[in-house]
């Protein structure tokens, strides 16, 4: 039987839930892969908490243009519309698309910002060595609220109506369009830098 100090070196593979001894610490630069599947266990980079910060705080400064600014104009029969998210959320609910309005609402707008502002706070209290107990609850919901982030599906949508709508209407991208793309693409290299092994080893240390 193992005893509790060899059970703490064992983890499961987030792939294919292989258990595997990870008892030798993974050297910077270096990549622990699974035996089985070959998926990534760890990889540890110089300043990764710092690249997370930098890339979040890009998304957070394009959040706002992102959800305000229009994110295509549309010219059919001489009137010109321009449409945001924030106006995708206005027209849902002066239709009386309540539910679908809600769902829009909460994962383009409330769901990304929620999430930087965790990560934010998460990254740089570890980063300044500051000792808080919100540290572990707010590193859970900021995984949590990963399977709720629809940025790339709203994306798509946006494509799927310009290529039908290229016939009957004139389209421009708007500033907004740009910023969305900005943000969606920070948010999608931040999950690709972040070292979910790593945050939680200094959650550990630093947050009691």
């Amino acid at each position: 039987m193992l005893s509790t100090g060899k059970l703490s070196h064992i983890e499961a593979c987030p792939e294919c839930d292989l258990l595997i001894d990870t008892a030798g610490q993974v050297k910077e630069g270096y990549v622990s892969q699974c035996p089985r599947c070959l998926g990534v266990l760890e990889h540890p980079q110089r300043l990764s908490i710092k690249k997370n910060f930098i890339c979040v705080l890009t998304g957070l400064v394009f959040y706002f243009p992102a959800v305000f600014l229009p994110i295509l104009k549309f010219t059919m029969l001489g009137n010109t519309e321009a449409m945001s998210i924030i106006n995708c959320v206005q027209t849902l609910l002066t239709t009386a698309n309540y539910g679908i309005a809600l769902i829009v609402f909460f994962t383009l707008m409330v769901v990304p910002l929620v999430k930087m502002i965790l990560i934010i706070f998460v990254t740089t209290s570890l980063y300044y060595h500051v000792k808080t107990h919100f540290l572990a609850i707010s590193f859970r919901w900021y995984n949590n609220l990963n399977a709720w982030g629809m940025l790339d599906i709203f994306l798509l949508g946006v494509l799927v109506s310009a290529i039908k709508l290229t016939k009957d209407a004139e389209l421009e991208p708007g500033w907004g369009l740009y910023a969305f793309v900005i943000l969606l693409l920070t948010s999608a290299l931040q999950a690709q830098l972040i070292n979910q092994k790593l945050l939680w080893n200094l959650i550990e240390r630093h947050g009691k």
